[in-house]
């Protein structure tokens, strides 16, 4: 989800309608072509799809919903939704009783996503609320990734900044003034960060926290998947890229916009085996799928 501080009230960018382009070949600084063909989307029953994930142990699609708006209003309708690989809804509130959920992920058995100030902890075979855990100076939490030995990076969009949380303590791990981070992915030596204002996709070292741009051009930047070829970047007013991971600071390029539709493209999923990348709209209220070819 795409945060913007205009005088001090959180809004959302609604960009102006253009033409979308279902097949698009790359153009540009890549040698790589990449293209999406829908293959379906649910029924808009869901309630501001902010974010998806694919588990391959279950074989389910598990999305964030924050509820009514605003995104940072703790009023308790929030809920996670269990979708099948066909977009069949399974379950349509799965998880109730959560805030504004967002950025979510897997580890040991558990979902972890974040709410405002919050990661919650839940079962994933019941469906229950382990644990919440309160992430200190935390103002607007957007999305989550989980390292191999179950470390969890929280981007905080609002205040710029990324957290840790290990065996459930929080810390901050870096402070990302002026750029406005907001999806994250979370490699063996890196941590991938796309801002939602300079458009930029960094990578942070772990260790020296040296940052190098990967890629530029994503205004409105929200959620981050890895492919063979390199990231699906997406951009929240209905925008995706294509990010080639042979390229340093170049261009990325744009494979989708459906920004004529007015469906957004918030915090997007990917379902490896089958090579399918996975798109909430947000106000579109629906999960599309598509076929990356």
């Amino acid at each position: 989800m795409k945060y913007v501080k205009i005088l001090g009230v959180f809004g959302i960018i609604i960009s102006l309608a253009f033409q979308i382009d279902k097949h698009v070949k790359p153009k540009g600084n890549s040698n790589t072509e990449i293209t999406l063909t829908k293959l379906w989307e649910t029924d808009n029953v869901l309630k501001t799809s902010e974010a998806v994930r694919y588990n391959p142990e279950k074989d389910i699609i598990y999305v964030s919903n924050i509820g009514e708006m605003p995104p940072n209003k703790k009023d308790g309708d929030g809920y996670i939704a269990l979708l099948g690989k066909e977009g069949e809804i399974i379950n349509q509130k799965w998880v109730t009783g959560i805030n504004a959920p967002k950025g979510l992920n897997f580890y040991n058995g558990k979902l972890f996503v974040d709410d405002i100030n919050e990661v919650v902890e839940i079962d994933l075979e019941t469906g229950s609320i382990v644990k919440k855990h309160t992430i200190e100076k935390a103002v607007f939490l957007n999305d989550l990734d989980i390292d191999l030995n179950g470390d969890i990076y929280v981007t905080d969009s609002q205040d710029e900044k990324i957290f840790k949380l290990v065996d459930g303590k929080s810390s901050l791990w870096l402070d990302l003034k002026g750029f406005y981070p907001n999806g994250i992915l979370v490699e063996a030596n890196r941590v991938l960060i796309l801002s939602s204002s300079k458009g930029e996709l960094i990578a942070i070292d772990k260790v020296t926290k040296e940052k190098t741009v990967l890629s530029t051009g994503v205004r409105g930047g929200d959620g981050i998947v890895a492919i063979e070829q390199g990231y699906i970047l997406s951009a929240f007013q209905g925008e995706l890229f294509f990010a080639d991971k042979s390229k340093v600071n170049t261009q990325a390029i744009k494979l989708l916009d459906t920004r004529a539709d007015k469906l957004n493209s918030a915090d997007i999923s990917f379902i490896p085996k089958d090579n399918i990348l996975l798109v909430p709209t947000f106000y579109g209220n629906t999960v599309v799928a598509y076929k990356i070819n």
